[in-house]
């Protein structure tokens, strides 16, 4: 019945199954088309989230903290970043989505722009000079994509059969972008910006990779916890 953004609407929920707006599209388990359809609908109406269960808003999307290490090439960094404010999911568009019937979920997805925003406090160096340097940043990433696969597998508990991650990878990739941060000198922010492949492209997809794999795999196993697969899919 739902896809992956479909799913997000649960997350709040603790022990009980809430009655969705009857306005979202349902689907049965093997409709990819459906899925992906529903998806983007889903996307568009409910990104500022669903107060009757609680649900926050997509976008923009807040994340308190987060651990920044770039230990190679000419500028490395190792600092954290706080209050990191997401604008720009409202406009993904999902492009695929299957797999619930296979135990195995694929999506496919890109993000025209996303803008990044949030203040960071790091040490490093540029060219062998030392660095330290806290203060606002803003990260602009345009043709953000990206493929996630997660391993489901069943389970029945109380007489009803429920999905739950097993594990999950995501690859990512973006055709341009640029930053700024309020104490760096313009000269550094001018070499990060001319060398965006490098540093900052490279990094995006560490991070994105490895820290954005595992919250969304946590975040879809709490639902999938809770909610029995007959709820979620058209017969």
């Amino acid at each position: 019945m739902l896809a992956i953004f479909r799913i997000l609407i649960f997350i709040s929920v603790c022990d009980k199954i809430v009655s969705l707006p009857n306005d979202i599209e349902k689907c049965r388990i093997n409709d990819d088309k459906c899925l992906v359809r529903s998806s983007n609908k889903i996307l568009r109406k409910y990104y500022g989230g669903i107060t009757e269960i609680d649900l926050q808003s997509l976008d923009p999307f807040v994340v308190d903290k987060l651990k920044v290490l770039h230990d190679y090439g000419v500028i490395k960094a190792n600092g954290t970043v706080y209050n990191i404010n997401l604008k720009g999911l409202s406009s993904t568009i999902i492009e695929k989505l299957s797999g619930f019937d296979k135990n195995l979920l694929e999506i496919n997805f890109k993000v025209p722009r996303l803008h990044v925003k949030g203040f960071y406090i790091a040490t490093g160096s540029v060219f062998g000079i030392p660095s330290q340097a806290e203060g606002i940043f803003t990260l602009n990433f345009y043709d953000f994509s990206g493929k996630l696969k997660i391993k489901l597998e069943r389970f029945t508990r109380n007489g009803k059969e429920y999905f739950r991650t097993v594990g999950s990878d995501m690859s990512s990739d973006v055709r341009s972008g640029d930053m700024d941060a309020s104490s760096l000198s313009r000269s550094i922010v001018w070499i990060i910006n001319q060398g965006f492949d490098v540093v900052l492209k490279s990094s995006m997809k560490a991070y994105v990779g490895d820290v954005w794999t595992k919250f969304y795999e946590n975040k879809i196993n709490t639902v999938l916890n809770k909610v029995p697969i007959r709820e979620l899919f058209l017969e």
